[in-house]
């Protein structure tokens, strides 16, 4: 009898867990836009609904994003406990909860208190345990055994955040008046369900998510907790400060505590690094995509125009392109990175150097600035930042093979970079007002300032790729 010939089984599993996989990046990573976008571009509909004033809503913004940034701040912590899988099975429950009380006392018509007590509490609850799914994203496709499936899957994680800023003024413009804020946030309800659902599947079609993301977590637990209360002593400043002033006593108060929190997490932060194994450049990487959302953020360009009187569509308009271009940005650098991966370190200038460049427009705002011009502008600057970011996170992915935590550090250095590049540019507008600049000579001081934080970009990845 001849040798019995043995035929591989399909590899339907594997495109499975692909496709599932690719579900819970753009889900896990495209919530967090669209839950923060859902208040910041529907402030009056929300108020109305809420039956509060407009300026109680954005306060109510402050409150969504500061749990963000502190859920995401504690995410390592929780990490050297939980496996990423178990950290977003719980907060995928809890933002189903949060959510859905929220669509119930709205349903319920309780008082204005009552409702406005409810939006505090659940939206904030609802949308800390958002963030969590976006490190939990990541680090779950890091998992991924083939290279060319993990640059894919991170492109498509990546690209999920602009994503979710254009789905969301269609979703408010055409459900939030319809169906009210009730039925909205029901509905909402069932996207961290469904995603519920894929990370329990994930876990049959790949196991490996049911243990863990490979080596354990390296970075010791003083630096992780200094990173956490550095972050909340930051948060507790900058609240104070945009509520009541820069100027104000409480805000001076809160300032000794952010900086001996800086100082504790600098120190730790710097014997880390000289003591642990991290592949060369990868944290001079980190450094850098968190440096891109400082200048990066987008609602000082939108301000600016309000102030010089262009209407609301004109200015979503704008940003309309801005995530599109992001978008296209993102897709076009995932595909040179999978073509041309020996030159990694030349992609990362070239789309730093467009990022430089869209910046550099924005800074002839006050001066040079047009209807074509402020329309087109953000375009140079979406593509590039866009593209720099799928780029740094890929290698970052990269490096996660050695070190876990890499994997989840890209969202958190991408939200938190957000929150301090919105901070402390709102800082330096209060202090060239203070000053006695004119509203125009403001914002040319904050576009210069953003202008002059971008260039440190650059000057990170060459310091990352020195040999």
């Amino acid at each position: 009898m001849g040798p019995t010939n043995h035929t591989a089984p399909p590899a339907r599993p594997a495109v499975a867990a692909l496709v599932v996989l690719g579900a819970v990046a753009l889900l896990g990573n495209g919530m967090k836009s669209i839950v923060t976008s859902t208040v910041l571009v529907s402030e009056g509909t929300f108020a109305s609904f809420l039956g509060v004033p407009v300026a109680r809503v954005a306060l109510l913004m402050e409150a969504i994003v500061a749990g963000m940034v502190v859920a995401l701040a504690a995410y390592p912590l929780l990490l050297r406990r939980m496996t990423p899988r178990a950290i977003g099975i719980l907060a995928c429950a809890a933002a189903v909860a949060a959510f859905a009380a929220f669509g119930f006392v709205d349903l319920d018509r309780s008082g204005a208190a009552g409702r406005e007590l409810a939006a505090y509490v659940c939206l904030t609850l609802g949308a800390a345990a958002v963030a969590c799914l976006a490190p939990t994203a990541q680090a779950l496709v890091a998992l991924w055994p083939e290279p060319g499936g993990r640059k894919a899957l991170t492109t498509l994680w990546t690209g999920a955040a602009p994503a979710g800023f254009l789905v969301a003024p269609q979703l408010v413009r055409l459900l939030l008046p319809a169906f009210g804020l009730a039925w909205y946030f029901l509905a909402f309800a069932a996207l961290p369900l469904a995603l519920l659902a894929l990370l329990v599947a994930l876990a049959v079609l790949l196991p490996d998510t049911a243990r863990g993301s490979g080596p354990g977590v390296t970075l010791p637990a003083h630096l992780l907790t200094a990173f956490a209360a550095a972050v909340v002593a930051f948060e507790l400043w900058s609240t104070l400060g945009s509520v009541q002033g820069y100027a104000t006593p409480a805000t001076l108060a809160a300032l000794p505590l952010l900086v001996a929190a800086g100082a504790w997490f600098g120190r730790d932060a710097a014997q880390a690094v000289r003591a642990t194994t991290l592949p060369a450049g990868a944290s001079w990487l980190l450094c850098a995509l968190f440096a891109l959302q400082w200048p990066t953020t987008g609602f000082f360009e939108a301000a600016f125009l309000y102030q010089q009187g262009y209407a609301a569509d004109f200015v979503a308009d704008r940003s309309t392109l801005a995530a599109a271009a992001q978008i296209a940005g993102t897709i076009a650098a995932g595909a040179l990175a999978h073509r041309l991966s020996a030159r990694e370190s030349s992609l990362q200038l070239a789309f730093a150097a467009a990022t430089v460049a869209g910046l550099a427009t924005f800074a002839c705002y006050p001066w040079l600035g047009s209807r074509a011009w402020f329309l087109w502008t953000p375009v140079l600057t979406g593509f590039g930042a866009g593209g720099l970011t799928v780029l740094l996170c890929l290698a970052l992915v990269r490096a996660a093979a050695s070190v876990a935590l890499l994997a989840a550090l890209p969202a958190i250095a991408i939200m938190v970079g957000t929150e301090v590049g919105l901070e402390l540019l709102e800082l330096v507008l209060a202090v060239a007002q203070a000053a006695g600049a004119t509203e125009t000579g403001a914002f040319g001081a904050l576009f210069a300032v953003q202008l002059g934080l971008a260039l440190a970009v650059p000057l990170l990845i060459v310091q990352a790729h020195r040999p």
